[in-house]
């Protein structure tokens, strides 16, 4: 990575499910110029609307939802530079060169849950992406086979996320839902990033360009785990 002009230092967090403890100690502690959350902040009532501003009054935050979220706060949120804090299905955001997109939601067959997104849809979102040197796609889901081992040791994530990962191509591909924190490195140099549950103390800090997606540093409190520095 470059120097200060060149990279962000990015945290991502995911799976609060309400409990915004560690978001706030990472926040003091890592003082990142970005938080990127993978979803599942909290339902609707668990986080006060003012603790999501106080947040955005620190830091640039992007997000996408899960299936534990209030979907209409988080769509109505702005960061200080007016860009949305839920990140646009199709579309990428752009920061210092960076560009970082998303897709929210669980996997479901159908429209049952407002939260449930199906394989046609994730491949549609994942096309408009295509060949758009996408750095960063962001997922609740995870790809399967790509870090997406359970607590229980089985496989959580699906097909249409894997798709999306390849027809994207981002240099780094992160996620959460599955509670365990965990990576997938890849011999092309890319890798799928599982924060697990921030609720429980776990996240990651990343040092971003447009060129390199480097993680400097896993914490994975809910494996018992101590920091993992990365070089």
């Amino acid at each position: 990575m470059g120097g200060k002009s060149m990279g962000l230092k990015a945290l991502v967090v995911g799976d609060m499910h309400g409990r915004m403890e560690t978001v706030w100690k990472a926040v003091e502690e890592e003082r990142p110029d970005l938080l990127i959350c993978v979803g599942d902040w909290g339902d609707p009532g668990q986080i006060a609307p003012q603790e999501y501003q106080s947040l955005l009054e620190r830091l640039t935050v992007y997000t996408v939802y899960g299936n534990h979220d209030d979907m209409e706060l988080l769509r109505a949120l702005r960061n200080r530079d007016g860009s949305p804090v839920l990140l646009p299905h199709g579309e990428f955001v752009e920061v210092q060169g960076v560009r970082i997109a998303g897709i929210s939601g669980i996997w479901a067959k159908s429209h049952k849950k407002p939260y449930y997104i199906t394989d046609e849809e994730v491949v549609t979102i994942a096309q408009k992406l295509a060949g758009k040197n996408v750095t960063i796609l962001v997922t609740h889901g995870c790809p399967i086979g790509l870090a997406d081992e359970t607590p229980k040791g089985t496989h959580g994530g699906q097909r249409c996320f894997l798709d999306a990962f390849k027809i994207v191509n981002p240099k780094a591909h992160l996620c959460g839902h599955l509670h365990k924190p965990q990576m997938r490195q890849l011999k092309s140099g890319q890798f799928v990033l599982n924060v697990g549950t921030t609720a429980l103390g776990d996240y990651a800090v990343l040092e971003i360009s447009p060129e390199n997606v480097s993680i400097v540093k896993r914490i994975a409190q809910s494996l018992g785990k101590s920091e993992v520095e990365m070089l």
